[in-house]
């Protein structure tokens, strides 16, 4: 049965193995995991998102999901538990990078914007290609 839940420290070996399956030199930061939503077959992950915090602000880290949840419901339920998982959190806004038309239309489809205008904030995001898109995560979790 698939399922979508919050990371609890007893799924750190699943994860880590799924995020190196799709990065291979990754190391990931255990700081990172503790602020993840996974999608779970049985005991298997097949799909996460996780945010970084930055005072109110946080970005968008390992959103990784297997092509077999692809274009399902599933990916938009587990980003709305990561919008309330982070609003508990204290994160108002979410910052997400786009580097493919598909990754936009995915990002606009759960509720991100394009962030137009000066990006110097978002220097280190804002790379050819890329697009840097938000979320006011107050305003989504409230409709």
């Amino acid at each position: 049965m698939i399922k979508v839940e919050k990371y609890a420290e007893i799924d750190e070996v699943q994860v880590v193995e799924f995020i190196r399956g799709a990065q291979a030199d990754a190391e990931p930061d255990r700081e990172i995991l503790l602020r993840s939503v996974l999608i779970k077959d049985a005991d298997d992950v097949v799909g996460m998102v996780s945010y970084e915090p930055h005072g109110s602000m946080g970005v968008v880290r390992y959103f990784l999901y297997d092509s077999r949840i692809a274009g399902t419901d599933l990916v938009a339920l587990m980003f709305l538990k990561l919008y309330e998982k982070a609003l508990s959190g204290g994160v108002k806004q979410l910052i997400a990078q786009a580097s493919t038309s598909q990754v936009r239309a995915l990002f606009e489809m759960l509720g991100f914007t394009n962030i137009t205008g000066d990006l110097s904030k978002f220097i280190d995001m804002a790379g050819q290609g890329v697009e840097v898109m938000l979320i006011n995560l107050e305003e989504k979790v409230s409709e």
